[in-house]
């Protein structure tokens, strides 16, 4: 596995932050704050589509905000373009 490929990581600000605030699991969906800061990280697409990419791989829902969406957002998509 390539360095490169997650090189986009490094660039994010979820790293920079508390790790617990992109735990999604509250009820009714994902965290606020980390919605916000996904709102200004300069990766955010790279994230979404690592995300993407592993859902499709493993064919499941990962836990926590990927690219400013939250887990129950991800699989309601999944699921419309399953449609």
């Amino acid at each position: 596995m390539s360095a490169d490929r997650y090189a986009w990581m490094s660039a994010a600000l979820c790293a920079q932050t508390d790790p617990d605030a992109w735990v999604d699991n509250l009820a009714g969906g994902g965290s606020r704050t980390a919605t916000k800061i996904c709102a200004r990280c300069p990766v955010t697409a790279a994230c979404a589509a690592h995300a993407t990419a592993l859902e499709a791989h493993d064919g499941t829902t990962i836990p926590g905000v990927w690219g400013g969406r939250t887990q129950n957002q991800r699989r309601k998509e999944r699921q419309q373009q399953a449609a």
